[in-house]
């Protein structure tokens, strides 16, 4: 059998259009350098881009990505965080927290009984609807056309990843993976697997899924927002990556100023960073570690595995919310603003609006939580020329200028 192409997309909230973009470029070379992708893996917005793709099966893959980054423009920011209402709604349960408030009383009250999210996901829900064709997806599946769909989810039980696959006929479910601690779980995929898998803590609540693996389930980030082992234990034989982080580490930065103590929006803009940044850089350094050293006869036990990664260049990380405060400014700034009031509301949650402070960590909050069609065509376009420079592997494993 011949070795089967697989298809990587990483957790990236609003960033997804990036993604989108960056598909635009890899999607059309993997297929003529390998062959289409069958293996389609994700994380969050990742899970929803490969799950758009597989309902997209047989269409050539120019047309398939320039489909993807549509629908990605036709998203509003009110489409999928309710604002105001959801920040009152966050805001009246803490103040019940604080009063000790009993549940009793506040479910009499019409209060919200805990916090258990900034924002409400369920209207997500219609995007995701509209931008997966369930139908097509699944006939692709079932037809063999595609060989998987995984939706990594992680299990607010035992912290675990679990992989949620809608598998071909050739397609064996792997094994339980003690050394990630992943579970692989089969299911008909539905718009709850991407809604769990984009439960960014905090930010959502996380969703209750039933099935063969009952349970609440959270961003997949959390564990495993870069999902290539999944995708090789599903049969990928070579793997396109997506991210919206370098590939390499960002290495030395500037330091924080010893007077300025890191606010709490530079600390959420860090922990968005490791959740969706720090596995790309780990599995890939770790996997091209491996084939070197299948390279050159030191490692007998594997097999050399060709990656090929789309994402931002190294040094350039912060072009994405450079990007996001750009379009904000230009779109949004001063009256405008009454075009989006969410956008309004959530700017000021993420501390971008406030003009004698530092906003750079507001920008790159707001970069992941911009859903908005003019930021979502700049991000797409930025993805595409990202990916246009990406190189890939040839057929010995060393990287060669595309």
């Amino acid at each position: 059998m011949a070795a089967r192409t697989g298809l990587v997309v990483a957790g990236a909230g609003a960033r997804g259009a990036y993604e989108a973009g960056a598909l635009t470029e890899l999607l059309p070379r993997l297929s003529r350098a390998w062959s289409p992708p069958s293996v389609l893996v994700g994380t969050s917005a990742g899970a929803l881009n490969v799950a758009a793709l597989a309902g997209l099966a047989g269409t050539d893959p120019e047309t398939a990505a320039a489909e993807l980054v549509a629908r990605w423009e036709s998203v509003r920011t009110d489409e999928v965080v309710a604002l105001p209402s959801s920040a009152v709604e966050a805001a009246l349960a803490y103040a019940g927290d604080l009063a000790g408030v009993p549940s009793g009383l506040r479910r009499l009250l019409g209060l919200p009984d805990r916090v258990t999210r900034l924002l409400d996901a369920e209207r997500l829900r219609p995007v995701v609807e509209r931008v997966v064709d369930w139908d097509r997806l699944h006939h692709a599946v079932a037809r063999g056309r595609v060989d998987a769909v995984g939706v990594a989810c992680t299990a607010a039980a035992t912290g675990g990843t679990t992989v949620f696959v809608e598998r071909g006929p050739d397609t064996a479910l792997p094994p339980y993976d003690p050394g990630r601690d992943i579970r692989y779980v089969d299911a008909r995929l539905t718009p709850d697997h991407l809604l769990a898998s984009a439960a960014v803590p905090v930010l959502f609540a996380p969703r209750l899924l039933d099935g063969d693996a009952p349970g609440w389930y959270l961003d997949g980030g959390v564990r495993l927002n870069t999902p290539l082992k999944p995708a090789l234990r599903l049969g990928a034989g070579r793997v396109g990556v997506v991210a919206t982080t370098p590939m390499v580490p960002l290495g030395e930065q500037p330091a924080t100023p010893p007077e300025r103590v890191p606010d709490v929006y530079a600390v959420a803009a860090l922990a968005l960073r490791i959740v969706l940044g720090a596995g790309v850089t780990e599995d890939l350094r770790t996997l091209r570690a491996v084939n070197d050293l299948v390279d050159r006869g030191e490692d007998r036990r594997h097999q050399h595995v060709a990656t090929w990664f789309a994402g931002p260049p190294a040094g350039r990380a912060d072009e994405l919310a450079e990007l996001a405060e750009t379009v904000r400014r230009r779109e949004y700034g001063g009256l405008r603003a009454l075009r989006n009031p969410a956008l309004v509301v959530l700017e000021r949650l993420v501390g971008g609006a406030v003009p004698d402070l530092d906003t750079t960590h507001g920008a790159e909050l707001l970069s992941f939580l911009f859903f908005d069609p003019a930021f979502a065509a700049a991000a797409a376009e930025l993805g595409a020329a990202h990916a246009a420079s990406s190189v890939r592997p040839d057929a010995l494993g060393r990287v060669a200028r595309a």
